[in-house]
């Protein structure tokens, strides 16, 4: 079960360095301390629910360490992997703002730490701050245009270049450079939920991976990924689609 403390524990928000790159960062110290007293923090084992699909939305959440996978499940129990969220990020905002059920699920991808704000409290920051709606208008606004560049990379590049892709975004987020300037990092998520990501099958993304390494693109070793040479996943990036 995960373990629950009081805002009074752990990191304030008003030295939370993560708040600063996030929507909250347009809260003044006196709003931020509302914040500080009023968010719940959690711990959460890897695989943990953080909300269903269907449930009431009461809240939001910041991501504060770990990573997690917003997922989308049909009525027959299958489920798509949307999207990765890492510290920093906010999650269950659009049922709190439309006052909406939730329409898809989050887990916990790995140990995570995880703030909840409730409705009456978010919504008391919204009245206070007119900044603050603004910050999430434009969270909005992005996330719909990165679904928009979704629908337009499943439509026009192969799946080598889909993953690709999604192998250069993981990276960003969670990625590190070593001494000769190559990147490295454990992967979130399963070469199943990679695969969903895309749309294909996990025996097509394996011959993907094949050819990755064969043209030393990339190297991996279970969940560990290695590229020596960054700028070589924007080259493969760039290729005109092929068919695989």
């Amino acid at each position: 079960m995960a373990r629950q403390c009081g805002g009074a524990l752990g990191v304030s928000c008003l030295s939370c360095q993560l708040r600063q790159h996030s929507e909250w960062r347009v809260l003044n110290e006196e709003e931020t301390r509302f914040l500080s007293r009023n968010r719940k923090s959690r711990e959460y084992r890897a695989g943990e629910s953080i909300f269903a699909m269907g449930e009431p939305s009461h809240g939001l959440y910041c991501m504060v360490s770990g990573t997690a996978a917003i997922r989308k499940g049909d009525a027959e129990g299958n489920t798509a992997l949307l999207r990765v969220l890492y510290p920093g990020d906010t999650l269950g905002y659009r049922g709190v703002l439309l006052d909406e059920k939730r329409r898809y699920g989050a887990e916990a991808l790995g140990p995570s730490r995880i703030c909840f704000i409730d409705k009456p409290v978010f919504r008391a920051l919204l009245a206070r701050n007119p900044a603050l709606s603004q910050q999430f208008l434009h969270r909005i606004a992005k996330d719909m245009d990165e679904a928009h560049d979704h629908l337009v990379r499943n439509a026009t590049l192969s799946n080598r270049d889909k993953f690709v892709h999604l192998l250069h975004a993981l990276m960003n987020r969670g990625g590190s450079t070593a001494t000769d300037g190559s990147r490295f990092m454990e992967l979130p998520l399963s070469r199943r939920d990679l695969a969903s990501m895309i749309g294909t099958r996990h025996e097509t993304l394996s011959r993907i991976i094949g050819r990755l390494e064969e043209d030393g693109v990339a190297r991996f070793s279970g969940r560990t990924v290695h590229v020596r040479k960054p700028h070589a996943l924007l080259q493969v990036m760039q290729r005109p689609a092929l068919l695989d």
